[in-house]
């Protein structure tokens, strides 16, 4: 081909102007509020197409769901009016929940992650104080922090008072599922129908949804319980928004009998009757995304070996799965 002997102009990055930061500065006049959409702003990438982003959508949805817990108890305030004091009743109220802000309590990670990402804010609103950066204590973090499993005899227990009521059987074949697979409640419920495949009995984690690499996998289907399961959840996914690879399994409700096939549920989706179920079941302690570590407990009682499990969890080291 000819070349073009057009002259060409060399790019200088250097007449690029900086751009104003607008909406996003965060100031220390802001309410909480106020400061933490700024905060949003910030964090969001100008590059709308493709995969372009500064954060990863399950970073930014933790990070929203910390702002959510924080303006619960800093609402009012301005950045420049929180002090040290406000740092330790928030840790009081969070961990007992005495004032019922929230629907549940917090433990003592939650907690150092809420108030981290509160500092953050602050200090990028200048309104970080020296008493702070002089006084303020993180609690002590916990390392059992973990949802305890179930042994054998409390999870037939669970699965026998899920089966009792037939309000509950979402809870029912939703645990069967969980505690064969070793999927966490958000890969469960974020599971479209197109990641599901009955004939070759296989349930992959959607590939948005897997945190890294390794949590993005197939798992076969190997009990008989587990595919029944699968099967009713699948039938009602169906008749609730109709047939399609894109929908959701567990679509998100939007009124009374009225759901949505292209969003999930949220976190507290069957909270309610799974909560009712632990309380009948005696075993008020036990948490949703507990069926994880019970399940991979119920392979390691098997004597699978660590290879396995470590495949089946979608976990990058045997640290993990020992953890």
């Amino acid at each position: 081909m000819p070349i073009d002997n057009q002259t060409q102009t060399a790019f200088d990055p250097t007449t690029i102007p900086v751009p104003p930061l607008h909406g996003y500065r965060i100031r220390a006049d802001m309410s909480f509020p106020e400061a933490a959409a700024a905060f949003d702003e910030h964090l969001s990438c100008p590059v709308e197409a493709g995969q372009a982003r500064y954060r990863a959508f399950r970073t930014m949805r933790d990070i929203r769901t910390k702002i959510k817990a924080l303006s619960k108890f800093f609402g009012r305030l301005k950045l420049r009016d929180i002090h040290i004091g406000h740092l330790r009743e928030y840790q009081k109220v969070r961990s007992s929940n005495e004032r019922g802000l929230w629907a549940h309590t917090a433990g003592p990670n939650k907690i150092n992650a809420e108030l981290g990402l509160l500092l953050r804010i602050m200090k990028l609103g200048d309104a970080y104080s020296s008493v702070i950066e002089s006084y303020y204590e993180e609690l002590q973090a916990d390392e059992c922090e973990i949802p305890k499993a179930l042994s054998q005899e409390e999870q037939e227990r669970f699965l026998g008072v899920a089966a009792s009521r037939p309000e509950w059987a979402i809870v029912h074949w939703y645990s069967l599922l969980a505690v064969h697979i070793a999927f966490s409640s958000d890969e469960l419920r974020t599971l479209r129908q197109g990641d599901i495949n009955l004939t070759y009995q296989i349930v992959a984690v959607n590939r948005k949804a897997g945190k890294n690499k390794f949590r993005r996998r197939e798992v076969p289907l190997t009990e008989s319980a587990a595919v029944w399961a699968l099967g009713r959840l699948l039938d009602r996914s169906i008749g609730l928004v109709g047939q399609s690879p894109e929908k959701y399994l567990f679509p998100a409700r939007v009124s009374r009998g009225n759901f949505n096939g292209d969003f999930h549920m949220g976190e507290t989706g069957i909270r309610k009757q799974f909560e009712a179920v632990r309380d009948v079941a005696g075993l008020r302690w036990f948490q949703l995304n507990g069926w994880r570590h019970t399940a991979i407990t119920r392979m390691a009682e098997a004597g699978i070996p660590i290879a396995t499990i470590m495949a089946r969890a979608g976990h990058c080291a045997p640290k993990m799965t020992q953890h």
